[in-house]
């Protein structure tokens, strides 16, 4: 479960999937907690209601048998490595539907491209999605209801993982259908535990042990400066530890933004006593070393203890740490319960289908081969967390086999697929929220530097946000 943070224009900063954890601070004046990343998050809306719409109420006629179909996929550009893997999705597709070949477009600014598109009728025929897009597309009329293919597919909310789900739905119908989950848990280096004199195969699992076992792990040297660290928070991070605290960030009943929910409150004030630790400018030095999928990161060489992170972190662990021995666990939460974890934040990406697209009926049997009845295969050849909740066990074992049955990752691939069945949260699908990610990292760093108090800051928040919020509702 990895956060989705978007720019004003409501694409995510991430541009490269695995190397978000780079710049998940970088927003609101906050690239000094560049360290690691959590997922975003929002409380899970009901399941859709109301009539659904029919699978060609709204496509246009499929071609006929044999004619040749060049279906064109509008995709985010993760870098040649990862859009490569991608595209094995397509070849298989190709190979069990030889009319039918899917052709790639992979655009690093994909929603200024779509809605270029949209604007010009000249729509792809499958588009990846993601909640801020969403939000404004849907309302637009722009996305394809496939509220009917889904049921026609004999699945239904109950076979995803919950928040993946969810945050494809608008106004109780769905225009997206989950495809990749960021499935993120906690990364601990067994070699900085017994350094610290903490036994190894007790990792932290509440929120109170990991401060403990961070004060434990931290060295600092005469001038001050940092030489070891235990965990260090992020503005990406702060949304997932609110809802771990139990709070929220929209009230959909009501239409009100609730940054400064107590919950919230009390989750800043638990990430400021990390910070103050470290003192904000020692730990902006300890900070500007090389990133957590770059040789001679903090965690690779053994001076950091905690990583918040998706099971692809292996790869770099293995091309720059083969010597470092550690472990993974939970996310750490207040009382160490599945109770407790049903408040994780799930986030990831999703596939719609662009209304008045040319090939509907073959990019929906496209999204269903994928992204459903071939979920599993799809995460383990391209590195993504599965969204079908009954694809975890096939995942693992292809993840197994990528890996190699000896990698250190293997024993712990379990913690990843149960965090994302027990997840309930998402931030809140609403047409502001790329601001409202922005206020609360612009914030953070304004809490973490005392320059306002989480109370003040979440005040603040919610005032703006609100505000643009309403702007946004209003009927045009």
């Amino acid at each position: 479960m990895s956060i989705q943070i978007f720019n004003s224009n409501g694409k995510p900063m991430r541009m490269n999937r695995r190397n978000f954890l780079r710049v998940t601070a970088g927003l609101g004046g906050a690239a000094f907690l560049s360290a690691c990343a959590a997922p975003a998050a929002a409380p899970a809306p009901g399941a859709p209601s109301g009539e659904s719409q029919a699978p060609s109420g709204e496509s246009q006629a499929p071609s006929t048998s044999g004619d040749q179909v060049a279906l064109n996929v509008l995709w985010e550009n993760w870098g040649d490595i990862y859009n490569n893997l991608m595209t094995e999705i397509g070849t298989d597709f190709n190979k069990t539907t030889p009319n039918v070949n899917v052709e790639w477009n992979f655009d690093p600014d994909w929603v200024t491209k779509l809605t270029t598109l949209i604007a010009a009728n000249n729509v792809p025929d499958a588009t990846l999605m993601r909640p801020a897009p969403l939000a404004n597309l849907a309302p637009k009329g722009a996305l394809l209801e496939l509220d009917a293919y889904l049921k026609d597919a004999g699945v239904s909310r109950d076979d995803f993982i919950a928040p993946m789900y969810d945050s494809g739905l608008h106004d109780g119908k769905q225009y997206a259908i989950p495809g990749g989950a960021d499935f993120i848990c906690m990364f601990y280096s067994k070699d900085v535990y017994e350094a610290a004199g903490l036994d190894p195969e007790k990792p932290a699992i509440t929120t109170e042990e990991l401060l403990g076992h961070t004060k434990q792990m931290m060295q600092k040297d005469s001038a001050g400066d940092i030489q070891r660290a235990g965990y260090i928070p992020t503005a990406g991070s702060f949304v997932n530890w609110a809802y771990i605290h139990g709070g929220k960030f929209y009230d959909a009943d009501s239409g009100k933004i609730t940054a400064n929910d107590p919950a919230n409150i009390a989750a800043m004030e638990y990430l400021k006593e990390f910070v103050k630790l470290y003192d904000i400018n020692k730990m902006a030095a300890f900070n500007a070393r090389p990133g957590m999928f770059e040789a001679g990161n903090p965690f690779s060489t053994k001076q950091l203890g905690f990583v918040m992170d998706g099971f692809w972190f292996y790869e770099a662990l293995d091309q720059h740490a083969p010597d470092l021995n550690y472990g993974v666990s939970w996310w750490p939460t207040l009382n160490d319960s599945d109770e407790d974890r049903k408040r994780y934040a799930m986030s990831g990406w999703m596939v719609s289908l662009p209304k008045g697209a040319p090939h509907t009926e073959e990019a929906w049997n496209f999204l269903k081969y994928g992204f459903i009845d071939n979920s599993a295969r799809m995460g383990y050849l391209t590195l993504n967390g599965p969204c079908i909740l009954k694809a975890a066990g096939d995942w693992e074992a292809g993840l197994k086999e990528k890996m190699g049955a000896n990698n250190r990752m293997v024993p712990y691939l379990e913690f990843f697929s149960k965090t994302g069945a027990l997840a309930t949260n998402f931030f809140p699908v609403i047409p502001v929220q790329a601001f409202y990610q922005d206020e609360l990292n612009r914030v953070f760093d304004l809490v973490m530097r005392d320059e306002v108090t989480p109370q003040a800051g979440l005040d603040e928040v919610t005032k703006n946000v609100q505000a643009e919020l309403d702007k946004a509702m209003k009927p045009a």
